[in-house]
């Protein structure tokens, strides 16, 4: 059992790859299973590594480096691919979110690993809000109106992707304190915050299905942010 670490590192990095031929189709069913099965292999590869006493400094890298392809790239592609079908130079923006990803995930392996909250938005988070991005785009139809600007450099939804790559990219590497979920909170503040933030992710999931990843993730930043004015330096 002690290649099971590896063995879920790379199925990541295996389906990261398969999700970025889906992206090609703008098959986001598909690619929606892709991202989960690569989040699922992500969560669970420094679990038993720890749980089986595996841990290594190569696990480390190849948790990296699988998570440069589906948490760096595949948001990159999605967004290039949405950009694409704006204008032709604005597809480039998208890549600019992989190149943000993986500046993340290099200061992640130099800095000292937390239990209670992550330093900047982890990268999967990020890409689950790109995701329900175009989600979004596909349930309420906005191609139509993308394809109208489609000669339009910057037209309001060039603008709109241009303004969410970059808030992207700025989240990602910020030192805001984004919570964690891997421990149970101490205080009562941080209670009330999660359990708030849990019911009102069942509630957009309800009613906008995959569209909510686009809400849950700002969500995750508002309520992180809430919970460091209360606490200040108590987490």
């Amino acid at each position: 059992m002690r290649w099971l670490p590896n063995l879920l590192t790379l199925t990541n990095a295996f389906f990261g790859c398969l999700a970025l031929l889906f992206i090609h189709d703008l098959n986001l069913e598909y690619l929606s299973y892709c991202i989960g099965v690569s989040l699922l292999c992500d969560l669970f590869d420094g679990y038993f590594a720890r749980k089986l006493s595996v841990a290594s400094k190569m696990g480390k890298e190849l948790d990296s480096l699988a998570d440069i392809i589906s948490f760096g790239i595949v948001p990159g592609a999605l967004i290039a691919k949405i950009g694409f079908l704006v204008s032709n130079p604005i597809f480039l923006i998208g890549f600019l979110i992989t190149l943000g990803s993986v500046y993340r995930l290099a200061r992640f392996n130099t800095e000292k690993s937390q239990l209670n909250y992550f330093i900047g938005l982890p990268t999967p988070a990020n890409t689950l809000m790109i995701l329900g991005l175009a989600w979004g785009i596909y349930d309420y139809e906005l191609f139509q109106i993308i394809n109208t600007d489609k000669d339009t450099l910057l037209s309001p939804f060039s603008v709109f992707l241009i303004f969410t790559t970059f808030l992207s990219i700025f989240f990602m590497n910020s030192k805001l304190k984004i919570l964690s979920f891997k421990i149970l909170p101490k205080h009562r503040i941080s209670w009330l915050l999660r359990g708030g933030f849990i019911l009102t992710c069942l509630i957009l999931l309800i009613n906008f299905r995959m569209t909510a990843l686009a809400f849950i993730i700002p969500l995750l930043l508002f309520i992180s942010i809430l919970e460091q004015k209360f606490l200040k330096n108590k987490i």
